[in-house]
């Protein structure tokens, strides 16, 4: 009897002891939970001051914080390890997007603008092309025109003809080949406000204004080419700096399935010549009362949606199925961010380019927002804060919201047979998105 109840003595001190160390290993966990929500909570700052770095060209900077930040997912790894002991499904709150790093962001930045850099370069070689063809046939009928007055200059004033004499032909005709008379024979100046390789092509315009042109038109090529390779080496000196982020991809077993997402309800969506994307969704009024799902911090993408960029493709259309005017290619972008023509009857030329396009955003208090710095490919105009990162800090049952207003700036080059016309258009649009945290 007596050694039957020392044994249930000991089982009840041994489950006391299994008690009190889960309740320590909890106690330990939620330490670790608040550890990591720290550590976690500071790497936005230091991704936006990386970036801040890098734009002003402050690699070895951005190289040594980028390693401080491999220190802190170091220190986040270990604490998750110790928190899924216990609680194997934990995923921490990880403010990081391992697809889209600072350095290797800035990269693709600086391979977008060469991209831009040598389609700006391989147009404007194809406006030399034309600009040299238009003068040499300039020279061509300047030589013509030379030759048939020399020859008649010859038969007239040849030796042994009364009042001929050789060295007056040799003194003529060289001031001839020399463009001497040039102005006399080949006379069309090129007027301001005219497209220079439509004019090259569809004019006689005089050699030396030709070449005056053709000079401007290398000069602008070789500039094109300056900025392609100037942002090739831009790129290869971030090398070091995306090596030491190559360090992060170590950490992402973190990013477990269903880790760092996000489930909220649209409880409101507001739109005036806008469009708005969240993440690859893009907002429209049908998405109030449904849920989506997405990664965080989730991407913002904003874009004018005006009459004009609607002008655009509506001409595009027309163009299909009139044959009274043809496109020419653009500048970039897509199909609505311009439109370049000319028409089949006459020498007529428009068209509508993006000169800037420019953004405003406004969040709630329960939410931040920083720009993206991935590249938006294709946009050839100044494009500022298009797309921004919104970091959503309201606790399930909250509602978060984000205001964005637009301004897009136009420009119209048209040359008429009556005459030329440049124009500036502006236009604005803007955006409200309520969501609710589940």
């Amino acid at each position: 009897m007596k050694s039957s109840r020392c044994l249930r003595s000991l089982a009840s001190m041994f489950s006391l002891l299994c008690a009190f160390s889960s309740f320590a290993r909890a106690d330990d966990a939620a330490q670790a939970k608040k550890q990591i929500e720290f550590l976690s909570g500071g790497l936005p700052e230091r991704l936006s001051s990386i970036r801040a770095l890098l734009r002003e060209n402050k690699t070895d900077l951005a190289t040594a914080q980028i390693r401080s930040v491999t220190e802190v997912l170091e220190q986040i790894g270990r604490l998750t390890k110790e928190v899924r002991a216990t609680e194997p499904g934990y995923a921490p709150p990880l403010a990081l997007d391992l697809d889209a790093t600072p350095a290797k962001a800035r990269q693709a930045e600086f391979a977008e603008a060469k991209k831009l850099a040598l389609a700006a370069a391989k147009s404007i070689n194809q406006n030399c092309q034309a600009a040299n063809q238009a003068l040499l046939s300039a020279k061509n009928r300047q030589m013509a025109t030379i030759a048939i007055s020399a020859l008649k200059f010859t038969v007239e004033n040849a030796p042994g003809r009364p009042g001929g004499e050789l060295t007056e032909f040799v003194v003529e005709g060289a001031k001839r080949l020399n463009g001497y008379l040039m102005d006399k024979y080949i006379a069309e100046p090129i007027t301001g406000g005219l497209s220079d390789v439509q004019l090259l092509k569809d004019n006689f315009v005089s050699i030396v204004d030709g070449a005056k042109l053709l000079k401007s038109c290398e000069a602008s090529r070789e500039k094109a080419m300056a900025m392609a390779r100037a942002m090739d080496a831009d790129a290869k000196k971030l090398a070091a700096a995306a090596d030491a982020e190559k360090a992060w991809q170590a950490f992402r077993w973190l990013l477990s399935p269903g880790s760092n997402t996000i489930k909220v309800q649209v409880v409101d969506v507001q739109l005036r010549a806008f469009k708005l994307s969240l993440g690859d969704v893009e907002v429209t009024p049908a998405l109030k009362g449904k849920t989506l799902e997405f990664k965080a911090p989730v991407v913002l993408t904003a874009r004018v949606q005006d009459e004009r960029r609607k002008f655009c493709l509506d001409k595009r259309a027309y163009a299909q199925k009139t044959k009274t005017i043809i496109l020419d290619p653009g500048p970039g972008g897509g199909p609505e961010d311009s439109l370049v023509y000319h028409s089949s009857q006459n020498n007529a030329h428009s068209s509508w380019t993006i000169l800037e396009e420019r953004f405003d955003w406004s969040p709630s208090g329960n939410g931040s927002l920083e720009d993206d710095p991935r590249a938006v490919s294709g946009a050839y105009w100044k494009l500022e804060r298009s797309r921004m990162r919104w970091t959503i800090k309201a606790r399930p049952g909250e509602s978060v919201n984000v205001f964005v207003k637009g301004v897009i700036r136009w420009k119209l080059d048209q040359v008429l047979p009556g005459g030329s016309k440049q124009q500036e258009e502006k236009n604005d649009g803007s955006a409200t998105l309520v969501l609710k945290v589940l």
